[in-house]
């Protein structure tokens, strides 16, 4: 149950509640983050005598605001100026000062980075809350001390503790697509909906990477099986490359009804998209949330990375997982050298679990 302590009761308020939400860098981890979104919106201590909810605005990096953009829950996204990584003290402060007269009544900070916490403390927003870090407990009226990384709780409930929530009250997360914009964008890239998806890519690191052969089988199982559809590949630039291994390894006779779209869409073209497919077979990233968030079959490979901190969610999820003795290590590249978590993960395992094309729309 909620114990709350930032906000009081403003059932009887008389103006717009407003809370900021200072979103995370990756696209999974923002996605994870609409549970505490939606439990702020569907939160009754928070509602107006007249049962409207309070309103959710989101300032966000380029790299995934257009997640927000899909979710019923958040009243508007402002996309931040910043540049990775980076203070930009100034730029900063002066975003900060145009959000100081909007009325905003809390800030949620969900990344731990003290520059992250600089805009909400800028524009005077009177509770900010986040966890403790970075020396940043100074521009924080409510900081948290984080979970032990031993304990390393599922991520959505990392965040929900920023809002006071505990597990029990925070639901998965919902991406919305409507139904014309889905249609538009097979349109755009000649899809029909019951395609295979995948997102081989890894941004992380390869340690979190299935090996390309196995991607392929998986494909190719899939397109015998279902000879009038079409396997789709998802990423961006950095994956072109080894999406591009992915198909040369189809056989030559399936080639044509396989495709790489990586670095071809932007994140709500990914989206739309994804939506209008039977299943997404995938590794532990972020498109693997997206997929979750629109309830879409999702089979996800997991290696040096753990289905207990960040798996999808979803009742439609399934989860490979051969939980070595050595894993989940949290490494960019196998410390071992051998990445045995995913290599030894037969695709086999996947391919049996595949649904009909049919089944997944």
């Amino acid at each position: 149950m909620r114990h709350g302590v930032y906000l009081e009761a403003w059932c009887k308020s008389t103006r717009t509640l407003k809370v900021l939400i200072v979103a995370p860098n990756w696209i999974g981890d923002a996605v994870m983050s609409l549970s505490l979104i939606q439990a702020l919106h569907q939160d009754n201590t928070l509602r107006f005598a007249d049962g409207r909810p309070c309103e959710i605005h989101v300032l966000a990096p380029p790299v995934t605001a257009p997640v927000y953009q899909f979710s019923h829950a958040v009243r508007a996204v402002q996309v931040e100026p910043f540049s990775h990584g980076k203070l930009q003290w100034r730029l900063r402060k002066q975003v900060g000062a145009s959000l100081a007269g909007r009325g905003f009544d809390m800030a949620v900070v969900l990344p731990n980075s003290l520059k992250s916490a600089l805009v909400p403390w800028f524009a005077g927003i009177p509770k900010r809350v986040g966890y403790s870090g970075e020396l940043r407990t100074a521009v924080l009226t409510h900081a948290l001390s984080k979970p032990s990384k031993k304990a390393k709780p599922p991520m959505i409930e990392w965040y929900g503790q920023l809002g006071a929530y505990s597990a029990d009250v925070l639901e998965f997360p919902v991406l919305n697509v409507e139904a014309g914009m889905r249609t538009e964008a097979c349109a755009e890239f000649d899809l029909q909906p019951g395609f295979l998806a995948i997102a081989p890519g890894a941004e992380f690191g390869p340690a979190k990477r299935w090996p390309a052969g196995h991607f392929a089988e998986v494909a190719t199982e899939f397109l015998l099986r279902n000879p009038a559809q079409r396997a789709v590949l998802f990423g961006g630039p950095k994956d072109s490359g080894f999406c591009g291994e992915i198909l040369g390894l189809l056989p030559l006779d399936l080639q044509t009804r396989a495709c790489s779209l990586a670095g071809k869409t932007s994140l709500a073209q990914a989206v739309a998209l994804m939506s209008a497919a039977s299943q997404l077979l995938t590794n532990d990233s972020g498109l693997m949330h997206v997929a979750a968030a629109l309830n879409v079959q999702v089979h996800a490979v997991f290696g040096s990375s753990s289905p207990h901190h960040t798996p999808p969610l979803s009742s439609k999820a399934k989860v490979y997982y051969l939980n070595l003795e050595c894993s989940p290590c949290f490494q960019r590249e196998c410390p071992l050298g051998h990445t045995d978590c995913l290599k030894k993960l037969h695709p086999k395992m996947v391919s049996e679990q595949l649904v009909p094309a049919s089944q997944g729309v």
